[in-house]
C-alpha cells in the first residue's frame, strides 16, 4: 500500500534504526528502497515474503540427497505457506533472487523445449529452499489454525504409543497433542535443519486468537530451540488506511468490500506501529521485541550499486565469451549471406575487437539469450536505434537490418572511446 518513499519517511519520523521491505514473491522495489534508506541513514533490510511448499510426514525421516532429510514416499500430502526471508549479506541477496526466479518460473535454467505454459509459477520446495539458504534469515509464523469440528472444547486426546517425551509430558499435564501439532512441529524441524540459528518463529498480536498461537509458538520454540520474534505484518502505514487496503484487495480478487475476507485482507491492526505501540502488545515478552534488533544487527547487505555487473555467462566447454561470440556471429553471418565476403569478415572482426576491448561479449550473449527466449514464447523482439548499425547484432539475429546494405556506422552504436553498455 505504501511507496518506498513513504515507508522510509515513516521510519525517519519514528526514529527507527532499521526498516525492512518484504514484497510478496518478488524483490520489486528492493533497489529503490535500499538507496532511499541509505540516504536517510537508516539500515535497509531487503527481503521477500515467499510461498513455500512443504511435505507433511507421518513417518520417520530417511536420508536423502545432500543434508536435507526426506520423508517416506508413501506420504504425499503437501501444504503451502508464506515465509519471510531476509538477506543478511550479498550471498543471501543472490539466493533470494534465485528463489524468486524459482517461484515464478519453476526453474533457474530454462530449457529449449520448455512449454511457456509451464512457467506460470508455483511455490518453492523445501529442497530448493535448502539449496539457496546461505546468507538468508527466515521468519516463519505458525500455520493458521483451521476449525476442528470433530474435537470440541474439553476433549483430551490420548497420547499415541510412539509419542515423544515432550508430547508425553504435555499429555500428563492435561493438554492435547493433535495431528496438527505434530505436523507443525515437523514443519519447523525441517526449517531448523535448513536454517539452523537463522530461523525465527514469527509471532503477532493482531487477532483475539493470537494469544493461543503465541503459547503454541513458545512450546515449539522450547522443543526445537528456535527463538521467537514479534512482528506486526505491516500492510499500510496508518490505521485509517485499512479501508484502502480492503478496496485494493477487493479489486485484485474481483470481490466486494462486503465479501472480501482473510487471507485476501488483513486486520486493521496491521499498520506501521511505533516502538511504544509494539511494547503495549508484548508487555510480558520484551525479549520478542529485542529479537527484532538482533535480526537487524545480523542483516548487513551491501549492494554494489552503480557498478557494471554481468550475470554469469554459460558457454560451451572449451569456449570463452569472446570466442563463443565470434563463433555464433560468423555462423549467423553465414546464414544471412550464405557466403562470408571479405567485407563482411572485415566488418565483423572490427566490431568484435571493440566488443572484446570493453569486455562486452557476455553482455551481447545475454541479450541474445533474452531475444531467443522472447521469440520462443511468441513475443516479438527487434533491435532499435543504433543497435541496428552493428554487423554482430545482425549476425546474431538481434537486428534484422543489414548495416552494409544501408551504410550504417557501427561507431554510432559502440566505439573504442565509448566503454559503457550500448543501448
Amino acid at each position: 500500500m505504501a511507496s518506498p518513499e513513504e515507508i522510509i519517511a515513516a521510519a525517519v519520523e519514528q526514529k527507527m534504526p532499521a526498516v525492512a521491505l518484504t514484497d510478496t514473491n518478488g524483490l520489486y522495489a528492493a533497489v529503490q528502497f535500499y538507496k532511499l534508506a541509505q540516504e536517510a541513514r537508516i539500515k535497509p533490510i531487503v527481503g521477500v515474503a515467499l510461498d513455500i511448499q512443504w511435505r507433511v510426514t507421518s513417518g520417520e525421516w530417511r536420508e536423502g540427497i545432500g543434508e536435507i532429510p526426506h520423508c517416506t514416499r508413501n506420504d504425499r500430502r503437501t501444504h503451502s505457506m508464506s515465509l519471510v526471508l531476509l538477506a543478511a549479506d550479498m550471498e543471501g541477496y543472490s539466493n533470494l533472487c534465485q528463489l524468486v526466479t524459482l517461484r515464478h518460473l519453476g526453474t533457474t535454467q530454462l530449457s529449449q523445449n520448455m512449454n511457456p505454459a509451464e512457467t506460470d509459477g508455483r511455490p518453492v520446495t523445501m529442497q530448493e529452499l535448502a539449496e539457496h539458504n546461505h546468507g538468508v534469515i527466515a521468519l516463519c509464523p505458525l500455520p493458521a489454525r483451521s476449525r476442528d469440528t470433530s474435537n470440541r472444547r474439553g476433549t483430551i486426546h490420548r497420547a499415541p504409543a510412539n509419542t515423544t517425551q515432550a508430547e508425553a509430558d504435555c499429555h500428563e499435564q492435561g493438554c492435547s497433542v493433535t495431528s496438527r501439532d505434530l505436523r507443525i512441529t515437523n514443519y519447523f524441524s525441517q526449517l531448523k535443519e535448513i536454517f539452523g540459528d537463522r530461523l525465527y518463529i514469527e509471532v503477532q498480536r493482531l487477532l483475539p486468537g493470537d494469544g493461543r498461537t503465541l503459547r503454541e509458538a513458545e512450546r515449539i520454540g522450547r522443543e526445537l530451540g528456535v527463538p521467537l520474534v514479534a512482528t506486526n505484518n505491516v500492510h499500510f502505514l496508518r490505521p485509517e488506511e485499512h479501508l484502502h487496503h480492503r478496496v485494493v484487495n477487493a479489486i485484485r480478487t474481483g470481490g466486494l468490500l462486503t465479501t472480501v475476507a482473510p487471507p485476501e485482507i488483513t486486520t486493521g491492526e496491521a499498520w506501521f506501529k511505533p516502538a511504544a505501540e509494539m511494547q503495549k502488545l508484548f508487555p510480558d515478552h520484551p525479549e520478542l521485541l529485542q529479537a527484532t534488533l538482533e535480526i537487524a544487527d545480523r542483516c548487513n547487505l551491501q549492494l554494489e550499486l552503480g557498478k557494471l555487473i554481468f550475470p554469469e555467462c554459460t558457454v560451451p566447454e572449451g569456449e570463452t565469451p569472446d570466442s563463443y561470440l565470434e563463433k555464433v556471429s560468423f555462423e549467423g553471418a553465414l546464414k544471412r549471406y550464405h557466403f562470408v565476403t571479405p567485407e563482411v569478415r572485415s566488418r565483423l572482426m572490427r566490431e568484435l575487437a571493440v566488443i572484446k576491448k570493453w569486455s562486452l561479449s557476455p553482455y551481447f550473449l545475454l541479450v541474445l539469450d533474452i531475444v531467443n527466449e522472447a521469440r520462443r514464447r511468441g513475443i516479438p523482439a527487434v533491435a532499435r536505434g543504433s543497435a541496428a548499425s552493428s554487423m554482430v547484432t545482425y549476425g546474431l539475429g538481434i537486428s534484422r537490418v543489414c548495416p552494409l546494405r544501408w551504410g550504417l556506422y557501427f561507431e554510432r552504436f559502440l566505439n573504442e572511446q565509448r566503454g559503457d553498455c550500448p543501448d
